[in-house]
């Protein structure tokens, strides 16, 4: 029995080891883990409730408030693009209950912040970065060598020092 001293030792410890793992996990782990698998069920109810920047209904709830620039660009090869894409959601900009109501009647709304303007980085170069993947009559420029001749440097807003974004065709 006196050379079994060093198995009870190491029994005792394991014990006390699962002992704490169950109670550890017991207040770590939330009640709702394992519900609907292997992640915390709650987690879908506090997801939904998460409330996000909604999107108008593209350029018709933009043209409410800014039909003249809504009609300028109309004319410009930009006519195809949102314009959420670059200046982010409405909802960013004004605050609203529902698009509907919002179209319906928009001077009942205020305004809550200035649109924001995503950078030349985000958009303009992603768009019109020269690839052999796009069409030959597609509007591309090796942004590089253009930034070279010109003695300019990348930046977030280096192509709307040149381009006006609302009127693509300068």
């Amino acid at each position: 029995m006196e050379h079994t001293k060093h198995l009870w030792r190491a029994i005792l410890i394991l014990v006390i080891v699962t002992i704490g793992y169950v109670l550890a996990r017991g207040f770590l782990v939330p009640d709702s883990f394992g519900k609907y698998g292997h992640y915390r069920g709650d987690n879908v109810q506090e997801q939904m409730n998460v409330r996000v920047p909604r999107h108008g209904t593209g350029v018709e709830s933009c043209a409410v408030c800014h039909d003249d620039r809504v009609e300028s660009i109309a004319k410009t090869p930009h006519k195809v693009i949102n314009c959420e894409t670059c200046h982010g959601p409405l909802r960013t900009h004004v605050e609203y209950d529902s698009i509907e109501a919002f179209l319906e009647n928009p001077d009942e709304y205020d305004r809550t912040g200035p649109m924001e303007i995503h950078s030349a980085q985000e958009l303009c170069i992603k768009c019109h970065d020269a690839q052999p993947a796009k069409p030959k009559d597609y509007p591309q420029v090796v942004v590089v060598t253009h930034l070279e001749e010109r003695e300019m440097e990348i930046g977030p807003d280096v192509c709307m020092q040149c381009h006006d974004p609302h009127d693509p065709e300068m």
